[in-house]
């Protein structure tokens, strides 16, 4: 429930912090003192949409908190708090920043999330119910949630909403694939002629870098063989002053000092060892020159080589591993897409199959939805018989729209458009007076029936309705003093499964009043201020008096009276 909330420079509200009790909490005021702008504050901190207009006039920024106890069964806030990364506790502090050129900051237990964060968690929430028709009673798709609520079958509705979403990814995973097909043969061609050609390639790892290293050894074959020749008869040359004869004498040399000091007895060793070492490189050399030849025709072959490796380097990557990587990336996608006609029918199969599976649990949820149509209409207008309305009818009606894109139900009947909620379009009619056409909810003229419509309604589906705190602004705008008790009472009666704030003008509904604060307005250096006040004992009998019309003793006595009547009906009804 909403515990606690917080408003500072709103609107025309300077500072108010609100300590909400659970039961009913009744928020009254002269009009235009600002009532409605503390719904406003909290649809802005559940997620509606900023605006400059948001900040007082002069102040920095506008901040709205709000402090929500959460229920034992906190799964679905905690489902949402992880999604945007924040940590689910026992409490939720909500928060949204404006500033004064519109721009927001929202926060969830001290964390910055996303607008969108706040809007989720407030669906789940909150409930605010105003005068306008946009509230989520008039919205078919949420009255035929409604309806499953009231008989009990949202596990059966979601597994519709399973099967329905299954069907639609595999219904686009066919679509794409058909309408590929035609670039898929375009795709096959062109993949096969790569695979071909760097398969008739025959490529080897490496192959690249091998090829230049052969080819410039064949290109400078004749140059290969001078050199090694020349440096091999240098080392072998027989005249006075060949490198043997040097390295014989220095090799006497170094055993004679060797001889004569022996701590250098290494030199003898490595003249003796370099002597050895130019003797067989002039022989490595010379078998070099003999092993290396010239050849035009081998020559010839790497040129081709080099070439045809060269134009597939140019399509398919710089080196001979990447041209052999692409062929192999080629060949995958060329099976898959050969395979897709074998993946169309899979796909095909398991379509029929979970088409006839959704028509199946869809009808079955269709029949019970209509066995419990009739139930709800006598609840409803049970209500409504309370409300003053004892001539109105009320029905639900459930109906499906052909769609070639559907699913088929009835084998003699064309296929009928699915969602998450199965084939069902449901929609609550009413008829105020007797002989009166049934109209839609949004379309019944009357303010006050719409109020009382949806006061008895939330009643109704009270136990089963999840959301926990219910925000009526003003629900009771025309509806008279003489019904404003049983207004009360209704709202006294969904204050003992919900928290209810209640924004009325209504003495007998104030009287209800668990928790009941007053709205001021004031003027200060020429600007208007709003401020909200917890009304305790005789500030209430004053309050309910002057709601009245009448603040003289009679005015209140009818107030202590209302007062009296009221705590005598809930101390009866929640001991019932």
């Amino acid at each position: 429930m909403l515990s606690r909330f917080l408003i500072r420079d709103f609107a025309l509200v300077d500072e108010v912090q609100l300590e909400l009790a659970s039961g009913l909490n009744v928020l009254t005021g002269e009009t235009g003192a600002g009532k409605s702008i503390l719904i406003d504050a909290l649809g802005l901190v559940l997620g509606r949409r900023a605006d400059p207009s948001d900040v007082r006039p002069g102040a920095a920024a506008a901040y709205i908190e709000a402090v929500f106890d959460l229920a034992t069964d906190s799964t679905k806030t905690d489902s949402i708090l992880k999604n945007y990364g924040v940590e689910p506790d026992e409490s939720l502090i909500v928060s949204r920043e404006v500033l004064g050129e519109g721009r927001s900051i929202a926060r969830v237990n001290g964390r910055s999330v996303p607008v969108r964060a706040l809007a989720e968690l407030g669906a789940i929430l909150v409930d605010v119910h105003g005068q306008s028709d946009h509230q989520s009673l008039f919205q078919r798709p949420r009255q035929l949630e409604y309806l499953d609520q009231f008989a009990e079958l949202l596990d059966r509705r979601a597994c519709v909403a399973r099967l329905a979403n299954e069907l639609r990814v595999v219904r686009r995973e066919i679509g794409s694939l058909q309408r590929d097909k035609n670039d898929m043969t375009r795709e096959i061609e062109r993949l096969s002629f790569e695979v071909e050609e760097i398969d008739s390639a025959q490529l080897q790892a490496g192959e690249g870098e091998a090829l230049r290293q052969e080819r410039s050894l064949l290109g400078n074959a004749e140059r290969l063989q001078s050199l090694a020749r020349t440096a091999a008869a240098r080392l072998q040359a027989d005249d006075s002053s060949t490198t043997e004869d040097v390295f014989g004498v220095v090799s006497e040399i170094a055993e004679e000092i060797s001889s004569m000091d022996a701590s250098v007895r290494g030199f003898a060793d490595q003249a003796s060892a370099l002597q050895e070492l130019s003797s067989d490189l002039a022989l490595a050399l010379h078998a070099y020159a003999e092993r290396v030849e010239a050849d035009a025709d081998r020559l010839q072959q790497v040129d081709e080589r080099l070439h045809m490796i060269g134009l597939l380097m140019q399509k398919y990557g710089d080196t001979t591993d990447d041209i052999v990587a692409y062929g192999e990336k080629a060949r995958s996608r060329l099976l898959t897409i050969r395979n897709s006609d074998t993946r169309l029918e899979e796909l095909k199969g398991r379509e029929d199959q979970l088409a006839g599976e959704l028509a199946r649990q869809a009808e079955d949820l269709s029949e019970r939805r209509r066995e419990s149509a009739q139930d709800l209409a006598t609840v409803v207008l049970e209500q409504l018989e309370d409300l003053n309305m004892p001539s109105a009818e009320f029905e639900t009606r459930l109906e499906r729209k052909p769609d070639p894109d559907g699913v088929v139900v009835d084998s003699d009947s064309p296929p009928v458009q699915f969602d998450e909620s199965g084939v069902d379009l449901g929609e609550f009619l009413l008829s105020v007076n007797p002989g009166q056409p049934m109209r839609k909810l949004a379309e019944v003229a009357s303010e006050g029936e719409r109020s009382r419509i949806l006061l008895g309604l939330k009643v109704v589906l009270a136990d089963v309705d999840d959301t926990e705190t219910l925000v009526f602004d003003e629900i009771d705008v025309g509806v008279g003093s003489r019904a404003g008790d049983i207004v009360g009472q209704k709202l006294a009666a969904l204050a003992i499964s919900h928290q209810v704030i209640c924004i009325t003008h209504l003495a007998p509904v104030a009287a209800f009043a668990d928790v009941h604060f007053v709205v001021e307005k004031s003027e200060s250096h020429g600007e208007s201020r709003s401020r909200v006040l917890r009304l305790e004992g005789s500030d209430v009998v004053d309050e309910i008096s002057a709601m009245s019309g009448a603040s003289t003793m009679a005015g209140r006595r009818v107030a202590r009276d209302l007062l009296s009547s009221a705590q005598s009906w809930k101390l009866a009804r929640r001991s019932g």
